[in-house]
């Protein structure tokens, strides 16, 4: 934890050597045993820093307080592997030690080693570097910004509070007081990170007190990024509920075969940089403890699913702990195991801004009910201080993409939008730029363009819909029909970026990219209360009246269509096989193929509440009425970039349909 690295302090140590039986050369794979406990002996006294610059090929020099001698070893231990070091210059003031051949720097254990006796001293952050930067007065966080090509000149590098660029040598000087306990860079356009997984190396835990300044440098290495594709994850809510011994859903073993298609998709497009954003809730807090399922297995297990595959993470309500008091405490874990609540970075010719508006300054403890004291959609005020900085390197001609986890806007009908009540913050800070907002959290697909009802700001937003679709449940309780409660399949969306312009589409897991919407032969349905396994609960029974009305099979040729991705810039359009067009009506409606593999297998006489992920009436829907019931369709969906996807409808049309099915094993 960053308060546990934040102990990290400058100290003076007595140490006491003691008898032991282990002697190093070199290199070696077993961590030395420390020993007893220190009995009478001699005394040593040694300053030792948190970190320490070397330059590359000399030797590692401690200032501070010393009675080591030249015929003393140092070992330096990093989990199993130990280096020893000759100590080659001693004084009261000083020691230095050579350091091996090769030595690429890291965190080590500090033990030192006088004849058969060994003693541990401390812990050591040694940075190999290509030249001493000349620490400013005040510095307590500085470093060099570079690749293979040399220094990085104009890099943003922040703390989440202070910005500061890199000079014409790539060294970068910050005086922080380590409040946020990370620092990170806004990797510039045309460099990527190297990667620890699928997690880039963009921010740094901050491991000294704010008294001690610390290197933290980072290097990257240059492409070309003038057209690549972003993936745009949504809500995952991994959790392994079954470990924790609840009604499973399957949810890691689900996503193992959303994570499937993500590296087939990948893969496919290997002469071409795909990056991916989430956005937010990839966990469920409540799991972290009930299933042992924290942010950290979380990393764990997509390290191990996604491969060759830069994530870059937002933050969402379930990412913060329950078990907290105050918004620190709540988010520290996102920010030890993933990325900071806040940040930016460059690809190409656009600037992503990574936003937290999930308040949680009143937590005051006490697991689940704590949530109840989240603002959603609330963007915490350090952040717009920040931002503020952040954008005076944005030029206004530089299109910014801003994902949150809580949407700007609402929608309440087909085309009609609302600001929701935070959002005029949001909205203000990025006034004058050119803005693609993407959100998550509502489990839906819904795009709002400028000029829409409600839409004054003359922006986009693009919430979209759920990797775990309905929290999983479709999917495990009718395999192969995994969806969110509006009815969009599991999947994400894609962006194809070149230069400063964008394509965007909604990939289907398990289907290609012309997957963009299902119809539904309405004289095929017909359903009933008894469909309901164990009957419906009358306490939702009109409920369930209103979800069903459409569907009772009262032949009224009328065909559904659900367009997941829609928004005003396409055109849906309907003819007869004989050519014969029909009149499309824009609608609002539950999709009847969740209601099949959902509700009817989770809504009972017992329940007392709707369950989780149950069917919600939506408003990308289409409806027609066809002159018969035998009429076969020609349906037609254009987007605004030029794609059109057509299904040939023959009528009629079961629910059973074969084609329904995605198999994501």
């Amino acid at each position: 934890m960053i308060k546990k690295l934040l102990c990290l302090l400058q100290a003076t140590m007595v140490l006491t050597l003691f008898s032991l039986s282990f002697v190093s050369c070199g290199d070696k794979n077993d961590e030395p045993n420390p020993g007893p406990t220190p009995g009478p002996g001699t005394e040593i006294k040694v300053t030792l820093p948190a970190s320490v610059d070397v330059v590359k090929g000399e030797d590692c020099r401690i200032d501070g307080e010393n009675t080591l001698q030249t015929s003393d070893l140092i070992y330096l231990i990093n989990g199993g592997t130990i280096k020893s070091c000759p100590v080659t210059e001693a004084a009261s003031d000083h020691f230095s030690f050579r350091l091996p051949e090769n030595f690429e720097g890291g965190n080590y254990r500090v033990d030192v080693k006088r004849g058969d006796r060994r003693v541990q001293i401390g812990n050591l952050t040694i940075n190999i570097v290509a030249a001493k930067i000349e620490i400013q007065p005040g510095t307590t966080i500085y470093g060099v910004v570079e690749s293979a090509e040399g220094p990085i000149a104009g890099v943003v590098v922040s703390d989440g509070k202070e910005v500061v660029t890199t000079d014409e040598k790539g060294v970068y000087q910050m005086k922080s007081d380590k409040s946020t306990g990370y620092v990170f860079i806004s990797v510039p356009s045309g460099y990527e990170c190297a990667l620890n997984g699928a997690f880039p190396d963009h921010y740094r835990k901050l491991v000294s007190s704010v008294s001690v300044p610390e290197n933290q440098s980072f290097s990257l290495a240059k492409v070309d990024q003038n057209n690549y594709k972003v993936l745009f994850l949504g809500d995952m809510h991994l959790a392994n509920r079954a470990k924790g011994g609840t009604a499973s859903n399957a949810d890691n073993t689900q996503f193992k075969g959303i994570a499937k298609d993500i590296n087939s998709y990948v893969a496919s497009n290997s002469g071409k940089r795909v990056y991916a954003i989430t956005l937010g809730d990839m966990t469920w807090d409540l799991y972290w403890y009930s299933c042992n399922f924290d942010l950290a297995e979380y990393k764990k297990l997509l390290n191990e699913q996604l491969k060759g595959l830069a994530v870059y993470h937002t933050i969402g309500n379930h990412d913060n702990d329950m078990n907290a008091i105050g918004q620190f405490n709540a988010k520290n874990p996102f920010a030890v195991n993933v990325a900071p609540p806040y940040y930016s970075f460059n690809i190409g010719g656009v600037h992503y801004v990574v936003l937290d508006n999930i308040d949680c300054e009143k937590y005051v403890g006490g697991g689940d009910a704590n949530r109840d004291n989240q603002v959603a959609g609330k963007i915490y005020a350090p952040q717009f201080d920040w931002l503020k900085k952040d954008l005076a390197y944005v030029d206004k001609s530089t299109p910014v993409v801003v994902t949150m986890h809580v949407p700007v806007y609402s929608d309440s009908k087909p085309g009609a939008f609302t600001a929701r009540l935070y959002s005029q913050e949001v909205l203000s800070a990025f006034a004058g730029y050119n803005v693609h907002y993407v959100t998550g959290h509502t489990h839906r697909n819904y795009n709002v363009l400028p000029g829409n009802s409600g839409n004054t700001a003359n922006v986009h937003e693009h919430n979209v819909g759920a990797i775990c679709s309905d929290w999983w449940w479709s999917g495990a309780k009718t395999p192969g029909y995994l969806m969110a409660p509006d009815g969009t399949p599991a999947g994400y969306a894609v962006w194809d970026v070149t230069g400063k312009d964008f394509k965007y589409i909604y990939k289907t897991a398990g289907k290609g990219e012309d997957f963009q919407f299902r119809s539904y032969d309405l004289n095929s349905l017909s359903f009933s209360e008894s469909d309901v396994e164990g009957g419906v609960s009358s306490k939702f029974s009109g409920d369930f009246t209103n979800m069903i009305a459409d569907y009772r099979g009262t032949g009224k040729n009328e065909v559904l269509i659900n367009v997941w991705n829609y928004n005003t810039n396409w055109t849906v359009s309907v003819k007869t096989a004989d050519g014969k067009d029909l009149n499309v009506n824009h609608v609002s409606a539950y999709d009847p193929l969740h209601i099949y593999a959902n509700v009817f297998k989770r809504w009972s006489s017992k329940d007392t509440s709707k369950p989780i992920g149950s069917t919600t009436k939506d408003h990308h829907f289409f409806k027609v009425v066809a002159p018969d019931a035998d009429t076969d369709l020609v349906i037609t969906v254009k987007d605004e970039f030029g794609h059109a996807w057509t299904e040939n409808m023959q009528r009629p049309k079961a629910l059973n349909d074969a084609n329904y099915k995605i198999d994501l094993k």
